[in-house]
């Protein structure tokens, strides 16, 4: 990649970083700021200055002058970056590296990982721009690993394009276009239309590399038409407007590639950024030559070297003397174009050269430190050999002897300790299991109160709201039914805690079954009543398509409980203006039973653990009910008890289906 281009190519992933300094656009009048007495409101005052500034000049100046009164390294730390950022934007960018710098340390010293991962990809990408590849690789990759660390996706793919774009430069154009490719991958996942666009820009690079140019332009208009949605649209399309021009000049549309050049050039001046500006002259320069347009040519050429030797762009100032030794040569001043020729080919070789001799200083000091490791190992090899020699030369037949005698001593210690240590193991470990079997009987038992006792005090506080908000409105016979209702609904509770208590019996092992012929429609009729107060309050359908005459051999008072908590549960995790549906359906020697709601639903790692009691699972409903996490655990040892088997099927946004099963009521089994 020529150094014009691949400089304005690092440039879009460092404006990604900028988008995460959210500043407050208030000012402060200098007359206050002249009054203020102590460091901390001079700071927030310079700052406030510098953000409300029209130019990032003068912006600048109030942030350096706020880094004078700031005391916290954390927020020196940040403003160091933003004056780095403010002068890599300005072209400044041996200052940026100095600020960055600086701001490293601190963050360094702070270990703030976040921050760390942003300031080495701030300092790989003006390092770049300088055409230091070596030194922008190696921040690179420690952005990477901060940013895995952080799991921040977002960065990950900024830095992953960033990555890409020097395999670009080396040649290593497949490697680069995974890169990009994984990066717009992740990008897309995460809805970042910032690194969308930055993704399609460096895959539309890859492209135009391989000469298809179609593909190119694709991409380039995908980054065009992202960014349209975006506020940031003069400092992106810049650098995309380069990119698409190259495209057209590479095609032979001369015209097109001018065009769009000159976009580049005003966007490049709407922020006022040198160096976009004199990327763009340079790239004009280049058109009109290929135009036969010299002065044209000519004038464009000057422009950008001017802007270059300003700011000392190395690589700009090497292409645009190859561009001069150009129109030297077909103006016909052969020593001049000798002379330019010479001057940019001196440049291009020393900026070559130290490439490579960087590249030679990591391989040796990786060498040398190699080395010295493996020459370390080998003395301390030696040193334990001699040891061990001068030992068993120093040792003796009555030594040999006391440690024979030791060695026997040991292992008779050591056999008996171990038959007593695991004697005592298989105690502990039976007692601990009884332990632990006590503990969660004895949780579970007074965890299980309050979750199934929750449901039908609910319906009775709600009937008592409505009775006492609205009983003057009320007439006598609705008064009469509410009350009516109240009863019921106590009864129930009491019903209810009789039945939790014979639950605590079965815990002990003291509870009897009295298994026998059930109405499975009556159960459901009866459960569907007590919960009918929670279901209107949601404005939630109960739909019971249970066929009269469905008889199960089981206990009525744990199958009720079973339906209650699951019903219960199906209103709690169901939108208003949702339904819940009870079905039976008779499968020769079992009637298989289900509670279905197309409620907020479940993904598979959740509805794996419902059922297990060290998985504890306790969600809020819909509208914030609570619950213990014991209810479906203890619902599933009711149906165990009578003989029968339960299992969900669940889909986050879709509903959940519970479905258990019960011995169906025949004669054999009334024998």
């Amino acid at each position: 990649m020529p150094i014009t281009k691949k400089i304005l190519a690092c440039t879009l992933g460092i404006l990604l970083i900028v988008t995460d300094l959210c500043f407050a656009q208030t000012k402060a009048s200098k007359q206050t700021l002249g009054n203020a007495k102590n460091d901390s409101i001079q700071r927030t005052l310079l700052l406030n200055q510098a953000r409300s500034a029209k130019d990032k000049k003068e912006s600048l100046a109030y942030f350096n002058a706020a880094l004078e009164y700031e005391k916290d390294a954390h927020r020196k730390a940040e403003i160091l970056d933003t004056i780095g950022l403010f002068n890599w934007q300005l072209g400044n960018f041996q200052e940026a590296i100095n600020y960055f710098n600086q701001s490293l340390h601190l963050f360094t010293q702070l270990k703030d990982s976040l921050w760390l991962g942003k300031v080495h990809n701030n300092i790989a990408v003006v390092s770049w721009g300088m055409g230091n590849t070596i030194e922008a690789l190696s921040h690179y990759q420690k952005a990477l690993l901060f940013r895995k660390a952080m799991n921040d996706q977002a960065g990950i793919t900024k830095v992953m394009n960033n990555i890409g774009l020097i395999y670009q430069e080396w040649g290593l154009y497949d490697k680069a276009f995974e890169l990009h490719s994984e990066a717009l991958k992740i990008a897309s996942e995460i809805q970042d239309l910032a690194s969308i666009t930055y993704s399609y820009s460096n895959l539309g690079n890859c492209y135009e590399y391989k000469d298809e140019y179609r593909k190119a332009l694709d991409s380039y208009r995908q980054a065009i038409n992202i960014f349209s949605q975006e506020d940031s649209i003069s400092r992106h399309n810049s650098f995309i407007s380069v990119n698409i021009a190259s495209v057209y000049s590479q095609m032979g549309k001369l015209d097109s590639a001018l065009y769009h050049y000159h976009k580049a050039v005003e966007y490049g001046q709407r922020m006022d950024n040198r160096y976009r500006i004199a990327i763009a002259n340079h790239h004009l320069g280049n058109v009109h030559i290929k135009l036969n347009h010299i002065d044209s040519a000519r004038y464009y050429t000057y422009k950008s070297m001017d802007l270059a030797k300003e700011k000392n762009y190395t690589g700009l100032i090497r292409d645009n003397l190859f561009v001069l030794s150009e129109i030297a040569e077909q103006e016909g001043r052969t020593t001049s174009a000798l002379n330019y020729y010479k001057r940019a080919s001196a440049l291009k070789d020393s900026l070559f050269n130290s490439e490579k001799i960087n590249k030679f200083n990591d391989l040796q000091i990786k060498y040398f430190t190699e080395q010295q490791e493996t020459e370390n190992k080998i003395l301390r090899a030696n040193n334990e050999i001699q040891k061990i020699t001068i030992t068993q030369q120093q040792r003796t037949a009555r030594i040999l002897i006391i440690t024979g005698l030791i060695i026997l001593i040991v292992l008779f210690v050591v056999a008996r300790s171990r038959i007593l240590l695991k004697r005592l193991s298989v105690r502990l470990e039976k007692s601990e299991t009884e332990l632990r079997k006590a503990n969660a009987d004895k949780d579970k038992f007074f965890t299980i109160l309050a979750h199934d006792l929750k449901s039908p005090f609910s319906g009775l506080l709600g009937t008592t709201d409505l009775l006492a908000s609205n009983f003057d409105d009320l007439p006598p016979e609705s008064i009469k039914e509410l009350l009516f209702a109240m009863k019921d609904s106590s009864t129930n509770v009491y019903a209810l805690l009789e039945s939790l208590l014979q639950w605590s019996q079965v815990q002990t092992g003291t509870m009897s079954y009295q298994f026998e012929k059930i109405d499975l429609l009556q159960i459901g009729t009866n459960v569907c009543k007590l919960l009918t107060t929670n279901a209107q309050h949601k404005d939630i359908e109960l739909r019971l398509k249970i066929q009269p005459n469905t008889f199960a051999f089981a206990d009525e008072k744990t199958v009720s409980s079973v339906f209650r908590n699951l019903i219960s549960n199906a209103i709690k995790y169901t939108n208003p203006q949702g339904h819940v549906s009870i079905e039976a359906i008779n499968k020769q020697d079992e009637i298989e039973i289900s509670v279905t709601d197309n409620g907020i639903g479940m993904d598979k790692k959740t509805s794996s653990r419902l059922f297990d009691i060290t998985q504890m699972i306790s969600q809020q409903g819909t509208q914030n009910e609570q619950g213990t996490g014991l209810g479906l655990i203890l619902t599933k040892e009711f149906i165990q008890k009578n003989k029968g088997q339960i299992h969900v099927k669940s889909e986050p946004g879709k509903g959940s289906r519970f479905t258990f099963t019960l011995p169906v009521f025949n004669e054999q089994n009334q024998k």
